[in-house]
């Protein structure tokens, strides 16, 4: 596949654990985070991030695996690798221009494409956003 068709589909995992969610895994998580606060909030994401990283990775059929459901940090764990996955959708949609440049353009049109992804996530707050409808920042 080439690099733009990684870049613009690249919201299949994304999509799959928006939609792992039920309506009431989603007020739960709501008042917990609202309860716990940012801080704590980013301190479980440095804690499990690789066990957030790895959910990303695996299909469907193996975030249902046992490990994963069994989990004691199932909800949270599963609401971080939505946030990653959305923030890397995003970025990925800003930086598919790169798939023209990488290889013909120039260091420095490429450096330009990366740096207008990242822009975004430098001057903006993604991870104190609550990714549901209906429902406020549980970090405000």
């Amino acid at each position: 596949m080439s690099l733009e068709n990684y870049l613009v589909r690249s919201d299949v995992s994304e999509t799959e654990i928006r939609c792992s969610f039920r309506q009431e895994e989603v007020s739960q998580l709501h008042t917990l985070l609202k309860e716990k606060g940012f801080d704590w909030y980013r301190d479980f994401l440095t804690t499990n991030l690789s066990d957030i990283l790895k959910y990303i990775a695996l299909p469907p059929s193996r975030r249902e695996a046992k490990k994963w459901v069994a989990h004691p940090d199932a909800l949270l764990l599963r609401f971080a690798a939505l946030q990653i996955s959305a923030i890397t959708v995003q970025f990925q949609l800003d930086i598919d221009g790169i798939a023209g440049i990488v290889d013909f353009g120039s260091y420095r049109s490429f450096h330009s494409v990366i740096a207008n992804g990242l822009a975004p996530l430098l001057l903006g707050s993604p991870l104190k956003e609550f990714p549901f409808e209906g429902y406020d920042s549980p970090f405000c």
